[in-house]
């Protein structure tokens, strides 16, 4: 699905289209409103459908029109999607096994971030950090990310280290790892409501995730899981 343009990227963002509108999701559209406002062509290199079918936009060795000021050192990937209740675990397995392959393509040098980041605008409306498990610095844990050896190529992005370690969690805990467990959970195919809350529901699906992968069913979520987890 990617493959690495010529030019320097150290940053990747993300996008929500501002529509929930079905006629609306697809990148010909997208392109379409861009042309119109005297664009040379839609502003992103990538866009995931509700049904996480990932379209190619702009050609990547282009410099993306997406972030105001921000564009240079990057790539840009758009969600369909305006209301954060309405987006798809199709669209979020899509994003994270897209955004997995680039940070291993870069060897974890590059980072992710949201428009919002460097926009007053409120963009994109889900909870992308969580969604691709991010540290503080926006580096994707999911991602194996080892750096290469020899120095350090400049960046924009923050140096990255070795993935954070995540706490033992169990049934009755809140936390935003439970979060990203729930997250990581349906992108392995389970439908889990992503609140945080660590319930009946999550716990079976922990239980037959550890059932599957020969470790102790015991529904707590512990090194050995979140090692299974790829977390």
């Amino acid at each position: 699905m990617f493959e690495k343009p010529e030019r320097h990227v150290d940053r990747v963002f993300l996008h929500c289209s501002a529509s929930d509108h079905p006629e609306h999701d697809n990148v010909e559209t997208m392109r379409k409103w861009h042309l119109d406002r005297g664009w040379s062509d839609v502003g992103y290199h990538f866009f995931i459908r509700k049904d996480g079918t990932v379209e190619n936009g702009r050609d990547l060795e282009w410099i993306p029109a997406a972030q105001a000021g921000h564009n240079t050192g990057t790539i840009a990937i758009c969600l369909h999607g305006l209301a954060e209740e309405n987006f798809t675990a199709e669209q979020f397995r899509s994003v994270i096994a897209l955004c997995t392959e680039i940070a291993e393509t870069y060897h974890g040098m590059v980072t992710f971030h949201g428009h919002c980041e460097v926009s007053a605008k409120a963009c994109p409306v889900f909870p992308y950090r969580t969604v691709l498990g991010l540290d503080e610095h926006g580096v994707m844990t999911y991602a194996k990310t080892d750096r290469p050896q020899g120095p350090e190529p400049e960046s924009h992005s923050p140096a990255i280290g070795k993935r954070p370690s995540r706490p033992v969690i169990r049934m009755g805990d809140r936390s935003s790892d439970v979060e990203i467990l729930q997250l990581r959970l349906n992108a392995l195919g389970q439908d889990l409501v992503a609140d945080g809350i660590f319930g009946q529901i999550t716990a079976e699906a922990v239980r037959a995730f550890q059932v599957s992968h020969g470790l102790v069913a015991d529904g707590i979520v512990g090194p050995a899981t979140w090692k299974a987890l790829d977390v």
